[in-house]
């Protein structure tokens, strides 16, 4: 009986350790550690030989090993996929950037912020546009729900409306960061952590105007086949808005249209009718019940 609770111990402590060297990549840091013991966990509930020598080893024993190596690779691969491959290197600075914010709420110093993501930033210039196309196709919201929402709330005075904003993501820094903005300019926002691939988004998004998902369903995708299928069933919104990039993450080769004929099969397939438009780096569509 001891030697069994001392093994659970030893697999325990050997799983937060590899935690926290799965998460010392710069662009994951921001991640909290539950979420990705959960993704470890998961691994390696699918690799019974690794998840043995974790819970028999010694963690520096195990840290030298090839499988440290593998295991590493491999939920650091999943991570980057939905999260780490939108960080710029700047990141750090965003609360910096966010006490100018509280001083001058300028749309320069929004900008700043909106820079420090791959996503904004490629949308910086176009921000204004966007939101116009979007509500004149829908007519301006009342509430909003924006999923795997990254730095985006951030765009909040492009809106052209003053909406209340619910803002949903992994990574509970973050999640932490836009509620602070939200109160420095006084916005009826809030925000929740939210697992797109795990968590049943139905409730949170009934009753609400419009449901924003901006280039997250690839990544979703590479991560789990067939989810944005399960997502369009359950997010039973006025209007949905998808984006989708255009051009590949090092913005060299452009992604050809072809590529979203799955989705506008998968939407006429889901009962919705469709509107698209695009900007450089970006395609958007939207989306509205005909059911």
């Amino acid at each position: 009986m001891e030697d069994t609770i001392d093994k659970a111990n030893n697999k325990e402590n050997n799983i937060r350790l590899l935690v926290k060297d799965i998460l010392a990549k710069k662009e994951l840091n921001n991640l909290n550690e539950g979420f990705v013991a959960e993704k470890l966990n998961e691994f390696l509930a699918k690799n019974k030989d690794i998840r043995e020598k974790l819970g028999t080893s010694k963690y520096g024993q195990f840290r030298r090993s090839k499988e440290h190596e593998l295991v590493i690779k491999k939920v650091r691969a999943e991570l980057r996929e939905i999260y780490g491959v939108f960080i710029l290197s700047d990141y750090k600075k965003r609360y910096e950037l966010l006490e100018a914010i509280r001083k001058s709420p300028s749309p320069e110093n929004h900008n700043r912020i909106l820079e420090l993501h791959k996503s904004s930033k490629e949308r910086l210039p176009y921000y204004g546009l966007v939101y116009k196309k979007i509500f004149d196709a829908t007519g301006l919201p009342e509430r909003i729900v924006d999923l795997a929402c990254g730095l985006n709330p951030l765009s909040y005075p492009y809106l052209g409306c003053k909406p209340e904003y619910l803002a949903c993501d992994l990574a509970e820094k973050d999640l932490e960061f836009i509620k602070e903005y939200f109160a420095i300019m006084r916005i009826r926002g809030s925000v929740k952590k939210v697992d797109l691939i795990k968590d049943n988004v139905s409730k949170i998004v009934k009753g609400i105007d419009i449901v924003f998902l901006f280039k997250t369903l690839d990544s979703l995708e590479s991560v789990k086949w067939n989810i944005s299928q399960e997502l369009l069933k359950r997010l039973k919104a006025k209007s949905i808005v998808v984006s989708f990039a255009t051009k590949s993450l090092g913005g060299k080769k452009a992604i050809k249209k072809e590529r979203r004929a799955w989705f506008e099969r998968l939407a006429k397939e889901q009962n919705y009718t469709f509107e698209s438009f695009e900007i450089p780096g970006e395609i958007f569509y939207i989306l509205t019940s005909s059911s």
